[in-house]
């Protein structure tokens, strides 16, 4: 039985990387900061891991001392650890890259066979965002590194979306720009399989999408017709939404590099090659029993 390291497993995408691992057949390591958040069930409906994996390893990647024995007996490790909001304590830098690279150098010296990392889709063009260069640096590391490995890139998350049911719900829906940005957000579920697939595959680059092409408007429209709720629509001029992130990076650094992702991604289409089964529809009207 194949034993893998589920890095950033309490995440969206750890939590159902855990379960489809565990329906493949692997024993499962997965790597937690707080154990207590592992008997939860994650955002957005992803499952509780506790019971799922067959050991919860407490650690914090960020701090190479609690996790010297993390890669121990391990064949393969699989990685979503990132910031995905503002902690006030550690950077991009400090987790998505120096994070990773000290499994990987644990790794390194365990022996590891494979090491599967989840980046960012196109992040060539989206290299003036602090978070995007720190998985980018990790990545450099990673291919240059005598091991073998798979870099996924995500287009986005359901989660990503999830609260759009519940802003037309409150009366608003706010949005960057004009609204037709295309992209094709995916399910956890199904981007969990995409990543276990590429244990056995043999490309190093995997970029990946949900099977609906959407223009972020389209979303909107969406979660509108799914509320049952005629909102205030509050589309905001890019010039507008830019100079607040100019200034937010005046003051807090931390939330300048959330607003300046998620600025960028509302003036490009982010459209990766479709996977999965899970549609957005089913998944908003979920989220509308939130």
């Amino acid at each position: 039985m194949k034993k893998v390291l589920v890095a950033g497993a309490t995440g969206y995408l750890g939590r159902y990387a855990v379960q489809e691992f565990k329906n493949r057949g692997y024993w499962v390591r997965a790597l937690v900061r707080n154990p207590e958040k592992a008997k939860q069930p994650g955002p957005y409906f992803a499952p509780a891991i506790d019971t799922l994996a067959d050991e919860v390893f407490v650690g914090d990647a960020t701090k190479p001392d609690t996790i010297a024995e993390v890669c121990s007996g391990i064949d393969l490790v699989f990685s979503s650890l990132g910031m995905i909001k503002p902690d006030f304590v550690h950077s991009n830098f400090d987790v998505d890259y120096q994070g990773n690279l000290n499994i990987l150098n644990l790794a390194l010296k365990a022996g590891v066979k494979k090491f599967i990392y989840v980046s960012v889709f196109d992040a060539h063009r989206m290299m003036n965002i602090p978070n995007v260069q720190a998985h980018e640096k990790f990545v450099k590391e990673l291919q240059a590194a005598k091991i073998e490995s798979a870099v996924i890139r995500p287009t986005g998350y359901f989660s990503e979306i999830g609260q759009f049911v519940a802003r037309t719900r409150k009366g608003y829906m706010l949005w960057v720009g004009e609204g037709y940005q295309r992209s094709n957000p995916i399910h956890g579920a199904d981007l969990a399989k995409v990543c276990v697939d590429a244990v056995d595959g043999t490309e190093r680059e995997v970029g990946v999408g949900g099977p609906e092409v959407y223009t972020y408007r389209e979303m909107v429209d969406l979660a509108i017709e799914i509320g049952g709720t005629d909102p205030i629509l509050l589309p905001l001029p890019n010039w507008l939404v830019e100079g607040a992130v100019a200034v937010t990076g005046l003051f807090n650094r931390d939330v300048h590099d959330v607003a300046l992702f998620a600025t960028n991604l509302s003036k490009m289409d982010i459209v990766a090659p479709q996977h999965g089964t899970h549609r957005l529809r089913d998944f908003f009207t979920q989220c509308k029993a939130l």
